[in-house]
């Protein structure tokens, strides 16, 4: 576990494999994102992972935002957006849109404490969030991850994009993909797909994506 929400919850971190690489998957950063969340707890208790045994370090943070889950609110409980909460280079305090409060001060939060906590204690070489919009769902990458997204829009059907048409300074894209090189990717599902239908449409996209990442090759 790497520590609680600001209401308590428990914010778990799971190692599924063990390898030489590492990577990360992370949902429930915004908690009304059910899709994303729910496709990467559906991942974790499918077993899928397996596969990717020795080859790589798989670790998951299935729900960030615990107490936004809970409630059914982008937000955390102090009503900060944690995709704008992260100590980047373009951090800043006032707000460029109502639904998106970047909080007090970068890092102020304790599900992002957490969040950079595992990075620090992960390393990882790939990180994939999966997330949901209103529209325009797409698998969005920051820094050298073009083939990565690549690989899974091949069996998705969905978008490449590194530009998602706004700035969003504090994000984890621009923290760790643009600011570190560490290759990743956002996955966007379309808000409102019964869960079942992610499933089917994401799981083999998402699989794929993992181990083209764990080849011996790919970085």
């Amino acid at each position: 576990m790497l520590g609680y929400s600001l209401q308590g919850r428990p914010i778990h971190l799971w190692q599924l494999t063990r390898g030489i690489r590492s990577f990360l998957l992370i949902g429930g950063v915004h908690g009304d994102e059910v899709e994303g969340y729910g496709l990467i707890e559906r991942y974790l208790a499918s077993g899928k992972w397996g596969s990717l045994e020795s080859k790589a370090a798989l670790w998951a943070i299935p729900r960030l935002n615990p107490d936004g889950c809970a409630l059914g609110q982008r937000l955390n409980a102090n009503g900060v957006d944690l995709n704008r909460n992260l100590p980047t280079q373009d951090w800043v305090a006032a707000s460029l849109e109502a639904r998106y409060p970047p909080g007090p001060a970068p890092g102020s939060e304790p599900e992002t404490q957490a969040l950079l906590a595992s990075l620090a204690q992960i390393r990882p070489q790939f990180i994939l969030s999966a997330h949901s919009c209103q529209s325009n769902p797409c698998v969005n990458y920051n820094g050298p991850a073009l083939e990565l997204a690549q690989a899974m829009a091949a069996h998705n059907g969905l978008p490449v994009t590194d530009d998602i048409g706004y700035p969003a300074p504090g994000s984890l894209g621009t923290w760790a993909g643009q600011e570190r090189q560490i290759p990743t990717l956002t996955l966007e599902l379309r808000r409102g797909t019964p869960l079942d239908q992610v499933w089917q449409e994401q799981a083999e996209a998402l699989q794929a994506v993992l181990e083209w990442a764990a080849q011996d090759d790919a970085f």
